[in-house]
């Protein structure tokens, strides 16, 4: 009798454990045609999602941009941060390709605008407009900093010196003083910015500050010697860090 028992319960735990998968690879069976356009929808799903995570992307640019329009100085403010904040969080989903793909929209438009538009205020405000937009992306994009830096682009340059203005540990002295003598006077204003903002900065050591202050004299007479009318929000800007 006990053998019997025993039977029986060997027999009732070899079916309890065979049912479950029996039940899915027959379900599987039956809905095979159904599971295998589901499965092939799901990378055409992720797809959307990518895009609709591109397209709130965007529209954060759009709308930080919109919020600084009246700031004629152009400087870092907080809620420039933030959303550069928000954006890293994105990068998790969306990974580098789809924010470098921005960034290098907001290049080329830099350089359209700086090729057809004449000089004065509409052109300053709408680079301005892309400059506030570069820097919501910067601090994601910070790996990529020395290709925009060795660009042959204006854009891609100042791209480079929002990079340096959002982390300015990232800073690199040498290579902002050299805008003073091979950009046109809004990128250097932007250098110079980049350079106030990385004396400025508690993530800075006082060596590499020192040696700041020294590339802002330089600069400073730089700009002072221009024949033309010096660009004096950039002297006001380097006078302040060696105050």
């Amino acid at each position: 009798m006990d053998n019997w028992a025993k039977l029986l319960t060997a027999v009732a735990a070899v079916l309890s454990a065979v049912a479950w998968p029996l039940a899915l690879f027959l379900t599987a069976l039956l809905f095979r045609d159904a599971l295998r356009s589901a499965i092939e929808r799901i990378p055409s799903m992720l797809d959307r999602v990518k895009t609709a995570s591109i397209a709130g992307v965007q529209v954060e640019l759009e709308r930080v941009a919109d919020a600084e329009k009246k700031d004629k100085a152009g400087k870092v403010t907080p809620n420039q941060k933030e959303v550069a904040a928000r954006i890293m969080v994105e990068k998790n989903d969306l990974g580098s390709q789809p924010l470098l793909k921005e960034l290098d929209r907001l290049c080329l438009e830099f350089d359209r605008l700086r090729r057809n538009l004449p000089s004065g205020d509409i052109r300053t405000r709408a680079m301005t407009r892309i400059v506030v937009q570069m820097r919501s992306l910067s601090p994601s994009l910070l790996e990529f900093l020395d290709t925009y830096k060795g660009s042959g682009s204006q854009g891609s340059r100042l791209a480079a010196v929002a990079m340096m203005q959002m982390v300015p540990a990232s800073a690199d002295p040498e290579w902002l003083e050299r805008r003073f003598t091979s950009d046109p006077p809004f990128i250097f204003y932007h250098a110079a910015l980049a350079l106030q903002n990385a004396v400025d900065s508690t993530d800075v050591s006082e060596k590499k500050k020192r040696g700041i202050r020294e590339a802002v004299r330089r600069a400073l007479e730089i700009v002072k010697s221009f024949n033309d009318t010096p660009d004096y929000s950039t002297i006001e800007v380097l006078e302040s860090i060696i105050s």
